[in-house]
């Protein structure tokens, strides 16, 4: 088959690394005139590596690993601590955070990617699909798949016009050296007040990935608003400049049972963008590209159904991710009582509590398949 995917982010290039040697031509039309490198770092989750490696792309040599995940409260005081090596074992793969330019060329190491492609109209007919980029010129294919992001025009045509509804909440993050000590281990913290939140993870090499989520519009300097934060993030805030921050608004895709109509389907942010709080958003993406990679094997005359079915399975799962995220639960203080409740959980059952709700949410740790 022919098969076109829209879109040379993390999710697109992982279905194409995943359908190599499948035998199906594969292409990927990317808008941008290169790859898009940018960004700070991304937390691959266990059910993240564990559809990399089924994608034939496993991670190996970049990146920080994680063991243990830390909640603090603004006054300094530990909430919870998660042992992050449970799920590492009961899955085989660990929890790391992975700078997203490593990440987006390891994943980009063989794949056909034609840049300067923005995706303009999509027709779906009995025959297949065409894709019209603003170029004016047509790509024909047995199976179209958007992978082009919250603000997917793949989306628009074929599904809803709507676009991903943005709250009142953005992620400021940075990729920098700094907090030497912390960057150079295997936890990360995060740490949550009135003001917001401030996650900070070892990345590897020295690098620190660390963001703050912020309610209110941010009208003055991070140091001003996260003032009173203890002294890791003070002394954060001493290492890291304001110019090294890129934002992000957090925005939320309604997750129907179906994504696409005839051969064409969707993939990642385009199909479901929520927010960043359960650090979900490159792991279901990964997911969708495992289980698509499966669903894209299957006899030609049989795709519209089976695409169905993909994203049927998928919805269910991804549905879960969504709501937890837009609630943006963790970026909120825990009332006392609960804070209480939860300092008494030890971290082993914390990790045993992540491990199950990652397979909640996985496609890959069930082994799925259409």
């Amino acid at each position: 088959m022919k098969i076109v995917i829209a879109g040379g982010g993390i999710g697109g290039l992982a279905l194409a690394r995943g359908l190599a040697g499948s035998g199906h031509h594969v292409r990927v039309l990317e808008q941008s005139p290169g790859l898009r490198t940018g960004g700070a770092a991304v937390t691959i989750f266990s059910n993240g590596a564990a559809a990399l490696a089924g994608l034939g792309a496993p991670l190996a040599g970049f990146g920080g690993r994680l063991d243990t995940l830390r909640f603090d409260a603004a006054d300094g005081r530990t909430i919870v601590t998660a042992d992050l090596s449970v799920p590492a074992r009961r899955t085989g793969f660990p929890v790391t955070s992975v700078p997203r330019d490593r990440l987006v060329e390891h994943l980009a190491r063989g794949v056909d990617v034609e840049f300067g492609r923005e995706i303009a109209g999509v027709d779906v007919h009995r025959n297949g699909v065409t894709a019209v980029d603003t170029n004016g010129d047509h790509h024909e294919a047995d199976v179209l798949v958007g992978a082009d992001g919250h603000r997917s025009a793949v989306r628009r045509a074929i599904l809803d016009p709507a676009p991903a509804a943005p709250n009142e909440w953005t992620t400021w993050q940075g990729l920098t050296p700094a907090l030497p000590d912390l960057a150079a281990g295997t936890t990360g913290v995060c740490v949550v007040g009135d003001a917001g939140l401030v996650g900070m993870l070892p990345s590897g090499d020295g690098l620190l990935m660390w963001w703050f989520d912020v309610h209110r519009p941010l009208d003055g300097p991070l140091a001003a608003r996260f003032a009173g934060y203890g002294p890791l993030v003070g002394r954060l805030l001493d290492q890291v400049r304001d110019d090294q921050a890129a934002s992000f608004g957090h925005v939320t895709h309604r997750v129907p049972d179906h994504w696409g109509c005839g051969s064409a389907t969707l993939l990642g942010d385009a199909a479901h963008a929520f927010p960043p709080t359960q650090a979900q958003g490159a792991n279901q993406a990964l997911e969708d590209a495992w289980l698509l990679s499966r669903t894209l094997r299957a006899d030609p005359a049989s795709i519209p159904g089976t695409l169905r079915r993909y994203e049927s399975l998928r919805a269910r799962r991804v549905r879960k991710v969504s709501r937890r995220a837009a609630s943006e639960k963790t970026n909120k203080p825990m009332p006392f009582p609960v804070r209480v409740i939860a300092g008494r959980i030890p971290p082993a059952l914390i990790g045993r509590a992540y491990a199950a709700q990652l397979r909640g949410i996985s496609s890959v740790l069930n082994d799925e398949s259409v």
